[in-house]
């Protein structure tokens, strides 16, 4: 028998699932390497806010992990889950990408479609140098999986490939 907190768990993580197959999510983080822990949390709840005030569904939080531009290793972040909600898929990819580069994040992760599977886009000339000629696509949701980028909800984690 499960237990709550296993249920919880598993619930959270379909949840993103199920938002990425309906009509898209994206995956924004203000947080940078070089800001202190006390700044990256205002900025994390500023994007909190400014995600609501442009009109999408409130976001769901996790632990994203990132290689930025110039880093040597990926580094830990929280992390913003978004559905498009209402908004149409341009619009929605539109609000994403200037959220992103609002917070000077190198790249934001979109998936607009279970069938094509998630893409980053790059938000900064340090995102479009460190992407170069890859056209971003990383593939689609894989639960269960770890690797440099990866995502951990509630001690679930994923990623795309």
């Amino acid at each position: 028998m499960k237990t709550y907190e296993s249920f919880i768990q598993e619930s959270s993580l379909n949840r993103i699932a199920s938002k990425g197959d309906k009509g898209g999510v994206a995956y924004v983080s203000a947080e940078r390497a070089d800001k202190s822990k006390k700044e990256n949390n205002a900025r994390s709840k500023q994007l909190t806010k400014d995600i609501r005030g442009a009109g999408l569904p409130g976001p769901t939080k996790v632990e994203g992990q990132y290689k930025e531009a110039g880093q040597p290793k990926a580094t830990k972040e929280k992390t913003s889950v978004i559905s498009s909600g209402k908004k149409g898929k341009r619009k929605f990819k539109k609000i994403v990408k200037s959220l992103g580069k609002k917070y000077d994040q190198d790249s934001v992760l979109i998936q607009q479609s279970k069938k094509k599977g998630g893409k980053l886009s790059p938000t900064t000339q340090a995102g479009r140098k460190d992407l170069g000629k890859w056209h971003g696509k990383v593939g689609k949701m894989k639960p269960g999986r770890t690797g440099e980028m990866q995502t951990r909800v509630k001690n679930k984690t994923f990623t795309y490939e």
